[in-house]
C-alpha cells in the first residue's frame, strides 16, 4: 500500500467503494485525547496532530476469527484494487 499522503481518494470514497462491493467497513477509533472523557481532563484537538492524523485516515474491516479464508480474500482484494487505483503519480 502507498502511504496515505500517496492517495487520492478519500477515508469517506474508500469506504464508499467497499460498501458497494458489499463490504461492511467502519469508523471506530478516533484519537483518544478526543473522548470526552480525556476532554474533561483538559485535553483538546490538536494537542496530538500526528494520533489526529491517524485517526482521520483509519477505517476498521470486517476481519474476525470465524472468517472464512475467502472472505478475508475478498476484503483484502477489494482493499488492494481500491487503493490501488487510487495513486497519486
Amino acid at each position: 500500500m502507498p502511504p496515505p499522503e500517496r492517495l487520492a481518494i478519500s477515508r469517506r470514497e474508500f469506504i464508499e467503494a467497499m460498501r458497494a462491493r458489499g463490504i461492511g467497513v467502519g469508523v471506530h477509533y478516533p484519537a483518544i485525547h478526543l473522548f470526552s472523557a480525556y476532554r474533561a481532563l483538559g485535553y483538546r484537538e490538536g494537542q496530538f496532530p500526528n494520533a489526529e492524523a491517524v485517526g482521520r485516515r483509519t477505517v476498521t474491516l470486517p476481519l474476525f476469527p470465524a472468517m472464512e479464508l475467502e472472505d478475508v480474500d475478498r476484503v483484502v482484494s477489494a482493499a488492494n484494487d481500491i487503493l490501488g487505483g487510487a495513486r497519486v503519480p
